[in-house]
């Protein structure tokens, strides 16, 4: 992935945020967003850049990016921390005085910014995290109709984001689907589907979809994706299909998955997950003696490291692999 744009320096202040020991400079993470037109300009005039709204203006004229005029507007090209600093400037101005001349750049600020706020639960309203993910769509669409292919261009667009723009929509979606937005749901798995590099993802998510309407067809689905799962398996989607099943679902494709996942898991966080869901499961089915049986194994493990590798020769793993047998057979 490279990053491009304004979205290295908001995956740096995102970084930032998580770690207040990082290496990032000051400057690098400082949310211009706080800042007055009149400090922005004297900001710029500092660094050699003297501008107002009339010159900015007609300099952005000629420019199709904030990037583009930072290259138009700044001549010291070996000093490349004060390129940077005059881009970020730009780009402010750009983002607050042209807001009908959405660059790709600015709108995927905008569209991490959006995401920053609904991962933080700070999002009061979500129309307009809503209306970008619609626009992003219209992006898609307009530049795989001139070239491409629907994963190429996805790509494309999502290195202007510091966020994982794929990752989000994913949970997005199953948001709306926990939320009982259905048709939302159902809406945006169609408008995004074409563009995953995973499309068992998207599937899994049809599938849950299902699940509260048609039990039967849920089952079939789940069924595809499972025996794809058994040729091409992978860990994360083999724990998401388990959970999904959780309350409701077949048995069998249940535990299946889950003896599916066993030899991939690597830590003892993964482990104790998939105990979890395990437990719950048999809890769901009223199967007490199993539920105890695999909520002692959690029980023995609480004192472990979540984060150290799992021993593959596990004892524990050898007896969770023997009790979910019973229902594989």
């Amino acid at each position: 992935m490279e990053i491009k744009g304004k979205a290295l320096f908001n995956l740096l202040r995102m970084n930032c945020l998580e770690d207040p020991n990082s290496d990032a400079k000051e400057w690098q993470v400082e949310d211009l967003r706080d800042l007055s037109m009149e400090e922005l300009y004297s900001r710029l005039k500092a660094l050699g850049v003297i501008l107002n709204d009339e010159s900015f203006s007609l300099y952005a004229e000629n420019c199709e990016s904030p990037e583009d005029l930072a290259d138009c507007v700044w001549f010291e090209e070996e000093d490349l921390e004060g390129h940077d600093k005059a881009y970020l400037l730009l780009f402010e101005l750009w983002r607050r005085l042209l807001p009908d001349k959405l660059s790709l750049s600015v709108f995927c600020d905008e569209l991490d910014q959006l995401i920053n706020l609904y991962d933080q639960g700070t999002l009061e309203d979500e129309d307009p995290l809503q209306s970008a993910l619609s626009i992003l769509e219209d992006i898609l669409d307009d530049a795989y109709d001139e070239k491409g292919s629907p994963q190429g261009v996805f790509n494309e667009v999502a290195n202007y984001c510091a966020h994982d723009l794929e990752h989000f929509i994913i949970d997005y979606i199953s948001d709306q689907i926990a939320e009982g937005n259905e048709t939302y749901a159902s809406e945006l798995i169609d408008a995004f589907y074409d563009y995953s590099s995973d499309r068992r993802h998207f599937d899994l998510l049809r599938a849950r979809l299902f699940s509260s309407a048609d039990l039967e067809e849920s089952n079939i689905l789940y069924g595809r994706i499972l025996e794809d799962l058994t040729d091409h398996p992978d860990l994360e989607l083999l724990l998401l299909f388990a959970e999904s099943l959780i309350h409701r679902g077949d048995v069998r494709l249940f535990m299946k998955a889950v003896k599916l996942a066993l030899p991939l898991l690597k830590t003892e966080e993964e482990f104790q997950d998939l105990l979890g869901m395990v437990a719950e499961y048999y809890r769901c089915l009223d199967r007490e003696a199993e539920e105890h049986t695999v909520k002692g194994l959690l029980a023995e493990r609480t004192m472990h490291t979540r984060q150290k590798n799992l021993d593959p020769s596990d004892k524990a793993v050898a007896h969770l692999s023997q009790i979910i047998s019973l229902h594989t057979e």
